[in-house]
């Protein structure tokens, strides 16, 4: 099933939707998503299109009418990740995992960019370790990267925020300060172009049970979009991924309905530069 807005040819898309079905970085016993990229699509037909009088309709975002020109590529295998998005060139494309390793590989693709790593973990300590790890497998400098949202850390990883090797701004912060203090915080590091990598469990478990490490103390929904759209407006956006959703730990699918509906509205929001 490809992506129910993704009715672009690849030529003259503006994005392009990429799922990797791999789990294989995955450190959690909680398993399964390898099956997030389709659960999206699927929830997305389900939540996004309804009958009408005998015609078919799609719902709006809250924007307004859904115009942008989005190309579903399918699944790739993760080897092949880099390759794709490198022929991509000019358009934006937009990852679905799959474990957050596979965010490593992306990133790998824009390494002039500053990378925006929303997650409740840190994930800084090298996966050769025997630990869960994106920000380090994928070879960049801390000092480009900010992490939004975390609440989990080890004490190695605690030694980096401390020492400011790396800017952190936890999900404590989103309650204690509003939208704008925590922009200006990212603006402040943000240098050039952007790539965000979203793991859904810096969403609390509450409002995103299904994922393969839940974290008590996240953060909800509109904190989060509302961060996003002033980023995606403002910002050199050149990517975006979400990762982690984990069907079988979905009770009544809330995670994949708000991964589909906060992907909707992240590419409704983006302005290019």
């Amino acid at each position: 099933m490809k992506f129910v807005y993704a009715s672009a040819p690849l030529q003259d898309a503006e994005f392009v939707l990429i799922g990797v079905a791999d789990e294989s970085g995955n450190r959690s016993p909680r398993t399964g998503s390898k099956r997030g990229p389709d659960a999206i699509r699927k929830i997305a037909y389900e939540r996004c299109v309804f009958k009408k009088k005998g015609t078919f309709s799609s719902t709006p975002v809250d924007s307004g009418k859904f115009v942008q020109k989005i190309h579903d590529y399918g699944n790739v295998d993760k080897k092949k990740l880099g390759k794709v998005i490198e022929v991509l060139k000019d358009k934006i494309p937009i990852v679905l995992g799959g474990d957050h390793s596979i965010s490593a590989e992306v990133i790998k693709q824009f390494p002039d960019s500053t990378v925006l790593y929303f997650c409740a973990e840190p994930g800084i300590i090298s996966s050769l370790q025997g630990y869960y790890s994106v920000l380090t497998d994928a070879e960049i400098d801390f000092g480009t990267c900010i992490l939004l949202g975390v609440r989990e850390t080890e004490i190695e990883e605690l030694k980096h925020i401390k020492k400011k090797v790396l800017e952190s701004i936890s999900a404590q912060e989103f309650y204690e300060k509003d939208t704008d203090e925590i922009y200006e915080k990212i603006q402040k590091k943000v240098k050039g172009k952007v790539y965000i990598s979203l793991d859904l469990n810096v969403f609390d478990p509450a409002f995103a049970p299904g994922v393969s490490r839940p974290v008590p103390g996240g953060l909800h929904y509109y904190q989060v979009l509302s961060l996003l759209k002033k980023i995606l407006q403002e910002c050199d956006v050149v990517g975006f991924g979400i990762m982690e959703l984990t069907p079988g730990y979905d009770h009544d699918q809330r995670t994949a309905q708000l991964a589909t509906k906060l992907l909707l509205e992240m590419i409704s929001h983006y302005i290019k530069k």
